[in-house]
């Protein structure tokens, strides 16, 4: 499969983008992974048999990244940057949802954002964070018990 990367980036750097900012709660690392993943496919393109194959690599290779990044030593050793971006016009459930969400452990971000924004099946997550479907659906139930509990609704 030819890879037209201008077609690519259009269309998965939102998504690539939204999962790595999910794991790296700022925009600046989130950018930084995104660029390496585009990086890497330019550098060593995968064998892939379809854009659908293509999207599950890049979101494979941005999870991994993320993941990298979190537990670098400089990581650990430096304290984040606020994160500037101006809340949205709509605001107010929005952003609890938002507050919500950042509350949430790492682990359990990049499984809800990947079943709710990228509407992927739980099987798909499972091979894409190298996971059991099991453990997918365990997190997704934790996930969906702390966030009901943080926003006080049921």
């Amino acid at each position: 499969m030819q890879i037209d990367f201008q077609q690519v980036v259009e269309d998965c750097a939102p998504s690539l983008y939204r999962l790595a900012y999910s794991y790296c709660g700022n925009r600046p690392d989130a950018q930084d992974v995104v660029q390496e993943v585009f990086l890497m496919l330019l550098q060593h393109p995968p064998v892939c048999s379809g854009p659908d194959q293509l999207r599950a690599w890049l979101m494979t290779v941005t999870a991994n990244k993320c993941k990298d990044l979190l537990r670098s030593a400089h990581r650990r050793r430096t304290a984040p940057l606020e994160d500037t971006a101006a809340p949205p016009d709509n605001a107010d459930e929005v952003l609890d949802v938002r507050s919500a969400l950042e509350k949430l452990p790492q682990k359990l971000r990049g499984v809800v954002y990947l079943f709710y924004y990228e509407q992927m099946p739980t099987k798909q997550i499972a091979e894409i964070l190298h996971l059991s479907d099991n453990t997918v659906r365990s997190r997704l139930h934790a996930a969906r018990k702390q966030l009901r509990d943080l926003l006080g609704g049921e």
